[in-house]
């Protein structure tokens, strides 16, 4: 094997990743079969139900996704086409846009959101104990952590 390749750091990061998609697809196609943007709209849901106020300003939703500007715009734009966020000026910077869920949104994050913790619970902690789990949670906290990008501003 090639010596770059045969490096056991791509082992870490091979697992990670191939973990992650293999979970998220399965998750996904659960949740929201109507394909990748579908889950998108899901995450944004999932997001602002989870956030103190069901709010967020559009560029902390940017890097909550990690995706760009344009995907979140056109995300949020389809959001507001449906009923399920609001746009507002933020009231503590007017450069900002505030984006909150509707009771509408709720309804349809609760909605999924019993899909998706039904889902996790099968491709995740049927798999897993609970310490295991917790041990999971500390370490990808802990990358996340080191490895997430300060919020643009401006």
């Amino acid at each position: 094997m090639d010596e770059l390749f045969g490096d056991p750091r791509w082992d870490a990061y091979g697992m990670l990743r191939e973990a992650y998609l293999a979970v998220t697809s399965n998750i996904d196609a659960e949740v929201s079969p109507g394909g990748d943007f579908e889950a998108s709209i899901s995450d944004l849901l999932f997001r602002l139900a989870r956030t103190p106020g069901h709010a967020l300003r559009a560029v902390d939703i940017t890097r909550a996704l990690a995706t760009s500007t344009t995907r979140t715009t056109r995300l949020l734009d389809v959001a507001v086409e449906r009923g399920l966020v609001g746009r507002t000026s933020h009231p503590n910077d007017r450069r900002a846009t505030l984006v909150s869920l509707t009771p509408d949104g709720l309804a349809e994050a609760r909605r999924r959101g019993a899909l998706g913790l039904d889902s996790a619970q099968r491709h995740i902690h049927d798999v897993l104990t609970a310490e295991d789990v917790a041990a999971m949670v500390q370490i990808l906290r802990k990358v996340r952590d080191a490895n997430q990008r300060p919020a643009a501003h401006g």
